[in-house]
């Protein structure tokens, strides 16, 4: 059955930015003398900015360094901002999918300004979204918040919905609300990642995803 709303991450799906994360992460924990190599940042890309220092640095680094850590990767990213560019088709991809008469809903842990930046990469307005961002949230990815709120806010029921991102902690935040995952191979996961969060279906690429969406 073809869902009425595709519920779609942002960061790695929508905009390809994971180098810059990434990199704007590492400046952040040297900034606090902590050396973390690129795997292991990576491996963490999707969840929000507190369960992420928390995952790469621990948690007593967390208590100590985690508010400032996470001011200073913001600061970093936004300097990394004019190398930020939309995944490929993801214009292609939004209207297709509205021509079919599903609505995509957006959904980040990031902060507005930061989802507003974002948006503006890909050219699309904000305006023109239902967008959930971190401000309407308790926890942030793998806690299924952002899309329970999402899933809330469109009036779909989960059986009439599909969340569709570039990692594993989107996949494990859908399917704790019982909506289908569709990993996508366009960010930050791996496809073994992608099917460790549940994912039903891994495309490469947004054209396999609205191709895949056309045919059921």
């Amino acid at each position: 059955m073809r869902p009425t709303v595709l519920l779609l991450d942002i960061d790695g799906t929508l905009v390809d930015n994971t180098a810059q994360h990434i990199e704007a992460w590492r400046e952040a924990f040297v900034a606090f003398g902590l050396e973390v190599d690129d795997e292991r940042l990576r491996r963490q890309i999707g969840k929000g900015g507190d369960l992420y220092v928390k995952a790469v640095a621990g948690e007593q680094w967390k208590q100590h360094h985690g508010d400032a850590a996470r001011k200073r990767h913001g600061e970093a990213y936004k300097r990394h901002l004019p190398d930020v560019r939309p995944v490929p088709g993801v214009k292609e991809f939004l209207e297709g999918i509205r021509k079919l008469q599903i609505r995509p809903v957006l959904g980040s842990s990031s902060n507005p300004d930061e989802v507003a930046a974002n948006l503006r990469v890909i050219g699309a307005r904000p305006e023109d979204f239902l967008i959930i961002d971190k401000d309407d949230i308790e926890t942030s990815k793998p806690a299924p918040d952002v899309f329970a709120v999402a899933l809330e806010r469109s009036g779909a029921e989960p059986d009439r919905a599909a969340a569709v991102g570039d990692t594993r902690w989107d996949g494990e935040a859908a399917t704790k609300i019982g909506v289908v995952f569709w990993g996508i191979l366009t960010g930050a996961g791996t496809a073994d990642e992608l099917r460790l969060g549940g994912a039903q279906q891994i495309f490469g690429d947004l054209a396999a995803t609205h191709d895949f969406v056309l045919r059921l």
